[in-house]
């Protein structure tokens, strides 16, 4: 694998870094070094609480809910990911990385208006105009539509495709050299360091050449796994998810409600074809095959709000992971917008 060199070197980030950091400041206090994870109406502490959260989880059986809702933030020792939307109306997530002075942001996508993007991000204690980088999957619109504009508010680089760019006004060439974005070439198997943060694209298969998802490890060993618009599994497979704690996958549509919905039968085709996108059973024939034995949590995302429904997806997901054995991983679902927030007390806000 080609090792980029790291873009941010020689920048003085101490700044945004501090403001980035106020966020989770209090709860790192609280959880010390050891915070493992939090996720929607779950908090896994650290192993020095293991003890008194075994005692707890027999009380939460009880009524169902263990701690309070914390929708759409994941916290995984010290790698973050705030789905800010997720769904054919617009994507966008904020992924955090580090602590202190080493602590960055970066946004993956920008398919939604910027104000209320904003304002997501807000709630969730990040700043979008303060991210390090912004990273582009796709061109197509729901993803890419304020990419340009997050980079050049935040004058953090773009890291794309150069075929990615270009398909619209927003992110034509006239458009970055009027706003100053500096874009720096995304490709796979090409791994590119931010701060603490390794990311690697992978080339998805999807009817828009090139596509990427994302691994995220932080230098800790912690790796997370961003995968969205694509057709089948096969770059997922044989080992490419080892080591992956969390991970987000599509689970875009149910094959049945696709089949008797009202698109018209080219869109049909489209979606539920090689290069569309990943419906519930190729999500759990890929989850009984190849679910990694280190992953804890499993968020789904992308969902049809015409062709699939989350208990659907849900089924399809646990069905799956009970054929893999793996009945202990947590299962959420991305909402399509927030809000998504957790502040320093870990208690969410509407």
């Amino acid at each position: 694998m080609e090792q980029r060199d790291d873009p941010w070197q020689g920048r003085d980030l101490r700044p945004r870094l501090r403001r980035q950091s106020r966020a989770v400041a209090g709860a790192q206090r609280r959880h010390g070094a050891g915070l493992a994870l939090v996720v929607e109406g779950a908090v896994r502490q650290s192993q020095d609480d293991q003890e008194a959260e075994h005692q707890e989880q027999g009380r939460a059986k009880a009524r169902h809910v263990a701690h309070p809702t914390h929708r759409g933030l994941l916290v995984l020792a010290d790698v973050e990911v705030h789905v800010l939307a997720s769904g054919s109306s617009g994507n966008c997530a904020l992924l955090a990385a580090g602590r202190g002075d080493d602590r960055v942001v970066l946004c993956q996508d920008a398919g939604i208006p910027q104000r209320p993007a904003r304002a997501l991000a807000r709630v969730a204690g990040l700043e979008l105009c303060a991210v390090d980088a912004v990273l582009l999957t796709h061109r197509h619109s729901d993803h890419a539509a304020n990419v340009v504009q997050v980079a050049a508010r935040a004058g953090a680089p773009l890291f794309a495709h150069p075929d990615a760019l270009g398909h619209a006004e927003r992110t034509s060439e006239a458009e970055r050299t009027r706003r100053g974005v500096a874009v720096r070439h995304l490709a796979a198997g090409c791994d590119l360091a931010v701060g603490p943060l390794r990311v690697r694209p992978l080339a998805l298969p999807h009817d828009a050449e090139p596509t990427f998802g994302f691994l995220y490890e932080h230098e800790s060993g912690a790796r997370l796994g961003f995968f969205t618009d694509l057709g089948d599994t096969t770059p997922l497979e044989d080992g490419a998810l080892d080591g992956v704690d969390v991970l987000v996958l599509e689970a875009n549509h149910d094959r049945e409600l696709l089949a008797a919905g009202r698109y018209p039968p080219h869109l049909k085709a489209r979606v539920g074809g090689p290069l569309g996108h990943l419906g519930n059973h190729q999500l759990t024939d890929f989850l009984a095959a190849w679910t990694p034995s280190s992953l804890r949590v499993l968020v789904l995302a992308h969902l049809s709000e015409r062709n699939n429904a989350p208990e659907l997806a849900v089924a399809a997901a646990r069905d799956g992971l009970r054929r893999a054995g793996r009945g202990d991983v947590r299962i959420e679902v991305a909402p399509k917008r927030g809000p998504l927030s957790v502040g320093p007390d870990l208690v969410a806000r509407p």
